[in-house]
């Protein structure tokens, strides 16, 4: 073999040889590449996954704080109901039990009279007897802790039995006062005060100016503390 084509055979080898290093170092730098890449996605998601954990936890904190005021106010609030209302007002309220028993026992006897039940001598001395007094009656029809709305009516004895009246009185409160004028069913006006407390209601009616010819008034102070159960 001549000495030129044995040069360029070895030429030959060297460029196959550098041709496959150089196809064999560029697959390794690009398989480095992959690899490098999947390690910082792969951190990437773990960072993320961690930042969105410590977010839910932060919100998690925030919701159950916001839980634990709003139940904070409502016990709040609910203590305030309880105090304001730590006496259910509705219903038809008299001075006592016994004056309640008194006003029923009067309609039933003038209710028996009325038929013939009994005869005069004994309604005359059924009349005559300490029952027989004024029958004082408030109704309480509604009630907030704002606003308060009733029906007065004070009834002379028997048997000419004279209503003097207050109808549908609405009367806003403060710190459960409230203060009203009225006219009550004879034409007579006058100043009220109205006064809730603890199982108990006070009214007081002061005559302003009194109606020419009224058989009967509203005047007076009256502590209620007696409802009427059914």
């Amino acid at each position: 073999m001549k000495k030129s084509n044995i040069i360029i055979f070895f030429l030959i080898i060297i460029a196959i040889a550098a041709i496959f290093g150089f196809a064999i170092w560029d697959a390794n730098q690009s398989l480095n590449n992959v690899d490098g890449a999947n390690s910082e996605q792969a951190q990437n998601v773990e960072d993320n996954a961690g930042n969105t954990l410590e977010q839910n936890i932060i919100s998690n904190e925030v919701q159950v704080n916001e839980t634990n005021t709003v139940g904070e106010t409502n016990t709040i609030d609910t203590n305030v109901n309880t105090t304001v209302n730590s006496t259910n007002y509705l219903g038809e309220w008299y001075i006592s039990q016994e004056a309640y028993n008194n006003a029923q026992e009067i309609d039933d006897i003038l209710d028996r009279k009325e038929d013939n039940l009994i005869t005069d001598e004994e309604f005359e001395r059924r009349m005559s007897s300490e029952i027989n007094t004024n029958i004082v009656e408030l109704d309480v029809e509604s009630y907030s802790r704002n606003t308060i709305r009733f029906d007065f009516k004070l009834t002379s004895p028997a048997p000419t039995q004279r209503e003097g009246k207050l109808d549908n009185i609405v009367v806003n409160l403060t710190d459960n006062v409230g203060t009203f004028t009225y006219t009550d069913n004879w034409g007579t006006s006058g100043n009220g005060t109205i006064t809730l407390g603890d199982n108990k209601i006070t009214l007081k009616l002061e005559t302003t100016s009194a109606a020419q010819g009224a058989q009967w008034g509203v005047e007076g102070i009256y502590t209620f503390s007696y409802k009427r159960v059914d």
